[in-house]
């Protein structure tokens, strides 16, 4: 009997997995290929910056403790047994700790513009409701002031659960935030014929994929997103992210059933994975997107060799400085943000994808802030004024932006020695690295000055290095003998680092200019942590106001 019962189990099990397998190669592909798939993105150049949606300042809502800048002091706070949590020190926690949503979502914006920036792809992820109703605010203030700017969801990493129930959760949230913004909204980003933009970070997480099926897995991604689609009432132009090589096969299958890419956080090398990708969408008639990134050091603590972060100050600190490290990618100080925006520029993307505005953890952030301040944002400015066709922003006037980091790569700290491990395994050279670099974007030819050292540099931009040493760097473009514009970096380069920190570091001739278009007349809050004429001691515990 119970042989006979065993039998009858194991056949049906066999019947079922007959079925479901007849199943997976009678299923039709009526998603590979469509027409809509060749249809242009956008009819206009449009930069969209990746945009952390719950990572803003305003009265009652702090930042996230990996960006807080409360934690960014050695001293004085919970953090100082790892010699302060964060390495970032927004400048929004001054000027909208108490300000409303609708005025920081306004700042943000206006921020933004000034950098270059069209509209925000908001970072939207399960489980997180209560964000809706900042992303509201966006299209509220956007529509009240009148600003010019444009808006996509960016479906991240929906994993758990099962796709009906993700889909269900989703379309719930995005329905209503249709409801309130209104579905024709001038704000929401669209194709020419009216698809709604829809960015993925690993968002193919939303789908089931079937064991044992002979369909690619990228059908059901594409079945996942059209069922969204059906359930907000919407036709959906997908933009799948790409955050590792593929081969040429694999890439072929996302573009069998997506209209369009782009790439995270790549570094650009001689052999750029980008040229494969940008090469196979003009073959196969797809948008490509391009993408690029200013700087990559992460103030999130990690557990050792992982991606698994310390989500609070208190967790690090009770992990302590032997069992946590920080992820980095060498980027040349401005040179891969520069040839990532040149890269796209040259292979006619008709958007291009800033990682990102505001995700300080991670260090790629163009939103104020004391360390990277307006130096990638002078080259956004400039590089789109080139795709776009357009004059100069800097008009006929001189300008000149250094980068640097606050100590070279032989230097160890002491004593908050973290590990910084570079994942990408130094796509760009450390001696690259271990430079002042200065950018200059002139009119005509001149002579630069960087600490003492003349060289002569030519009109338009140019890149021009000096070996990083220890003080301030000083900056100045002379003609017959004569200062242009010049300054001095409140910050100062050591070979005493008290804590590991690989941020890039900038300052340019436009800095007070910025501010003021920034924050009114609102003294500057500087970086000065290793200035020597503001203090004796290298460790400073505040950042100064001039």
């Amino acid at each position: 009997m119970i042989l006979k019962k065993l039998t009858f189990r194991l056949t049906g099990i066999a019947i079922a997995f007959f079925f479901s397998n007849f199943l997976c190669f009678a299923q039709s592909d009526e998603l590979k290929n469509l027409p809509e798939y060749s249809l242009p993105i956008s009819n206009e150049k449009l930069v969209m910056a990746h945009c952390m949606t719950n990572i803003i300042r305003y009265k009652g809502h702090e930042i996230e403790d990996c960006g807080n800048p409360k934690y960014y002091s050695p001293k004085g706070n919970i953090t100082a047994p790892i010699g302060g949590y964060i390495q970032v020190n927004i400048l929004s926690e001054n000027f909208l700790k108490d300000k409303t949503l609708d005025e920081a979502v306004e700042f943000e914006m206006r921020a933004a513009k000034l950098s270059g920036i069209d509209g925000f792809q908001f970072y939207y992820v399960l489980g997180s409701p209560k964000w809706d109703k900042i992303i509201k605010a966006y299209f509220r203030v956007a529509d009240q002031k009148n600003i010019d700017f444009k808006f996509s969801l960016c479906i991240s990493h929906p994993s758990g659960q099962t796709e009906d129930k993700k889909i269900a959760e989703f379309s719930q949230r995005i329905n209503g935030i249709f409801d309130e913004v209104g579905r024709t909204n001038k704000h929401w980003l669209r194709t020419p014929d009216g698809r709604l933009i829809t960015y993925l970070w690993y968002g193919e997480q939303l789908a089931d994929v079937p064991v044992n099926c002979t369909l690619p897995k990228q059908y059901y991604y594409a079945r996942a997103f059209k069922k969204l689609g059906d359930a907000i009432h919407e036709k959906l132009a997908c933009v799948f992210t790409i955050n590792e090589r593929l081969s040429t096969d694999e890439l072929d299958k996302w573009l069998d059933y997506f209209p369009a890419t782009w790439i995270w956080t790549l570094p650009y090398k001689n052999d750029y994975f980008g040229k494969l990708v940008s090469d196979r969408c003009k073959a196969r008639n797809r948008n490509f997107t391009g993408s690029a990134f200013c700087d990559f050091y992460t103030s999130k603590l990690l557990k050792p060799s992982t991606w698994d972060m310390f989500h609070t100050a208190r967790q690090a600190v009770n992990a302590g400085l032997r069992h946590v490290e920080r992820k980095y990618i060498a980027t040349g100080l401005s040179y891969n943000f520069r040839k990532l925006l040149e890269f796209g520029i040259e292979n006619e993307a008709q958007i291009i994808n800033i990682i990102t505005w505001n995700d300080y953890p991670e260090g790629h952030h163009l939103a104020p802030e004391v360390n990277h301040n307006d130096g990638f944002s002078l080259l956004l400015n400039y590089y789109k004024s080139i795709w776009k066709g357009q004059p100069s922003p800097y008009g006929n006037r001189d300008v000149a932006i250094a980068f640097f980091k606050k100590y070279t790569s032989d230097v160890q700290p002491h004593p908050f020695n973290i590990p910084v491990v570079d994942f990408e395994k130094e796509a760009i050279p450390q001696p690259v690295e271990d430079s002042i670099e200065v950018i200059t974007i002139l009119p005509s030819e001149a002579e630069l000055n960087i600490n003492g050292q003349f060289m002569a540099v030519a009109s338009g931009l140019t890149s021009t290095r000096i070996k990083s040493s220890p003080g301030a760097v000083k900056v100045s473009v002379m003609r017959n003998k004569k200062q242009s514009v010049g300054f001095t970096t409140p910050e100062w380069i050591t070979d005493k680092p008290y804590r590991s920190d690989r941020l890039t570091y900038s300052f340019s001739t436009e800095f007070n200019q910025y501010y003021q278009q920034l924050f009114g007349l609102s003294k500057p809050l500087y970086s000065t942590e290793y200035n020597l004429d503001l203090k004796k001691k290298p460790v400073q515990t505040k950042s100064k106001t001039n």
